[in-house]
């Protein structure tokens, strides 16, 4: 963790907070702590800066954690959100895991919240790096579909016995079929007898040797 974390702290006790700083500074654990301690102060940074991780006492003046967890999700439903409590009741606990804090520490065990915070900043750099993963794969998949569904040749994908996965549009044009008909079939029952050998055995090439060129014309 190299770069400098930009920490929220909802508190309403600046002692408490100063002993995080103090926690993060033994722990060499870099971050700019902003504490705020109302609704109205929490909304407005969450409306006007962004945040590595939020740091929030569960018991509040007028306002609770679970109330600014809430409001976290709807602003920022990615940031690490960490519940801080000294004491807390067995319908309470209830609560807090169904809302679904990233975590939940004592206030009696402060020493647990630089892990909690470097564990809650590492695992949600790991959901970033998967949520990029599957976007571009979707746009990958557009991309494909973009070329395919257009182009006036067959574009097909089969597996490794000859069965269609996929099919582009063109196929109706050539054999009467829509692509959705076609899933599923084996291609070889579709080539002529006298080619099906030579066509298996070209097939058979392309998938022993992906990097060539292989040809082969059949009635």
């Amino acid at each position: 963790m190299n770069k400098r974390l930009n920490i929220l702290h909802l508190e309403d006790e600046p002692d408490f907070s100063e002993l995080v700083h103090t926690l993060f500074e033994q722990n060499r654990l870099d971050a700019a702590i902003k504490r705020v301690g109302d609704r109205a102060s929490f909304q407005q940074q969450l409306e006007t800066e962004k945040f590595d991780v939020i740091i929030s006492d569960y018991h509040l003046p007028k306002f609770t954690g679970l109330e600014a967890l809430a409001m976290a999700k709807k602003q920022c439903p990615q940031t690490p959100f960490i519940l801080v409590s000294g004491t807390i009741g067995e319908q309470a606990a209830i609560n807090s895991l169904t809302a679904g804090p990233t975590d939940y520490v004592l206030k009696q065990q402060p020493e647990r919240l630089p892990s909690a915070v470097r564990r809650a900043v590492r695992e949600a750099a790991e959901r970033g790096k998967l949520r990029e993963a599957e976007l571009e794969l979707a746009r990958r998949e557009r991309y494909f579909r973009a070329l395919t569904e257009h182009s006036l040749d067959i574009v097909c994908i089969m597996d490794r016995e000859g069965k269609l996965l996929y099919s582009s549009a063109s196929i109706k044009n050539v054999l009467g079929y829509t692509p959705e008909e076609m899933r599923g079939e084996n291609v070889f029952t579709r080539v002529h007898a006298e080619d099906l050998a030579r066509a298996r055995e070209a097939f058979q090439l392309a998938l022993d040797h992906p990097e060539r060129n292989v040809k082969v014309q059949v009635r």
